[in-house]
């Protein structure tokens, strides 16, 4: 019975949101570096373009007002700007500024490699190459052949010793970067050892390079996205525990928080576009979408927002609410774990059908041919209080698998 209510719990809600759930399609805005304001695409039966103003655009003049994000298309067209905001425009310096950024819950919660790739940061080489070892840190920075599954104790003890005299404590609780051929360069790992401390780490021409990025006092970071653009501006996005987004800038290693206000990395998206003149930088989440506008310097210039009815609150969700008392889950969108998660329904509406299941329930015992009361009674007052406790599910589960009451 306990595997019958798990069953129902997990497939009648899903089925019930595949029949009766409407997507929900998050307008799409971007900061207009022609007349200074956010521009706005809906899709839905019919695409509307717009601007926060009111004012309505076809396909081309929206592509117009967006030349950063739609250069190739205006180029083609014959419609490219030669110059914007007195700057004159060079394809090749509009595409060494793009940049694009996504953050998801889901990159925070997954699972953890534990071995990670070092990569020769001056081969010489045009191209980069995997390395025959890989590490990891904990008591100390132990590197491990991949083909023999030995431990290369003098990389290791050089690497140890080099994180030990900048003052790393030993073990890392976190390891940042990029553990790919495919970067245009290797900038090593930032690395967050036990103290909360932030480190860089990169092998060059085999010695190791160690950097210890100074922190403001009480700083913690939940999640460390190394990036690979084009600009050379900055390693990182990180991301602290307040939800503030903060970037490691090269070379300098300065911190600067960008001024977008904090969200909530658990179950809020981010991305950030970067172009010639703009950074946007928008959030997504249950209900609502907001925008702002950095400029190159990364101070604020705009922001603009959206807010929905959450599903729970439009019709098809009040009706959930009436008739399930929650939802079995083992996979999450803001999770790459899988484990059971229970969402109870916040509106105890569900209580009701229970009380009228258990009802029915005992009207269908009563009427049983040789029934009486006292015969399984207590088997009978415990399915009684699954359905009360579980509703639809457990009403099936009783049903699917009864106690036996008849001669």
């Amino acid at each position: 019975m306990l595997v019958a209510v798990m069953a129902a719990a997990t497939a009648l809600p899903q089925l019930y949101w595949m029949i009766f759930g409407k997507p929900v399609r998050t307008p799409f805005i971007m900061y207009s570096c022609v007349d200074d304001l956010f521009m706005i695409q809906r899709t839905g039966e019919t695409m509307v373009r717009e601007d926060t103003r009111g004012n309505q655009y076809t396909r081309e003049e929206y592509e117009e007002k967006l030349p950063m994000l739609y250069m190739r298309q205006l180029m083609l067209s014959g419609t490219m700007m030669d110059t914007i905001r007195g700057i004159a425009i060079d394809a090749r310096e509009v595409n060494n500024a793009r940049s694009t950024f996504r953050y998801k819950p889901s990159d925070r919660y997954t699972p953890d490699p534990g071995l990670y790739p070092l990569f020769e940061a001056e081969s010489g080489r045009a191209n980069l190459e995997m390395p025959e070892d890989y590490f990891r840190i904990t008591w100390r920075m132990e590197f491990t052949d991949a083909k023999t599954n030995k431990v290369d104790e003098e990389k290791s003890r050089l690497f140890s010793a080099a994180l030990y005299h900048k003052g790393f404590q030993f073990p890392a609780v976190k390891i940042a970067g990029i553990p790919t051929t495919r970067k245009s360069c290797d900038e090593g790992y930032l690395v967050v050892d036990a103290a909360h401390q932030l480190f860089h780490v990169k092998m060059v021409r085999g010695k190791p390079y160690v950097r210890n990025v100074e922190l403001p006092e009480g700083l913690r970071f939940e999640h460390i996205a190394c990036v690979d653009f084009r600009d050379r501006l900055y390693y990182a996005y990180l991301i602290d525990k307040g939800g503030e987004t903060w970037i490691l800038t090269q070379d300098d290693y300065m911190l600067v928080k960008l001024p977008v206000g904090s969200f909530n990395p658990a179950s809020e998206d981010m991305r950030i576009y970067g172009d010639f003149f703009n950074y946007n930088v928008i959030f997504n989440g249950d209900g609502f979408v907001r925008a702002v506008a950095l400029d190159k310097d990364f101070n604020k210039i705009d922001e603009y927002g959206e807010t929905w009815k959450i599903r729970m609150e439009l019709p098809e969700g009040k009706a959930f609410t009436w008739l399930f008392p929650g939802t079995l889950k083992l996979e999450s969108p803001n999770s790459n774990f899988l484990k059971f998660r229970v969402e109870v329904n916040p509106v105890a509406r569900w209580i009701w059908l229970s009380l009228a299941l258990a009802a029915l329930h005992f009207l269908l015992l009563s009427r049983g041919k040789g029934y009486t009361l006292r015969k399984n009674l207590t088997g009978h007052l415990a399915d009684l209080a699954i359905i009360v406790v579980s509703g639809i599910f457990g009403f099936l589960a009783v049903n699917i698998f009864p106690n036996r009451f008849f001669d």
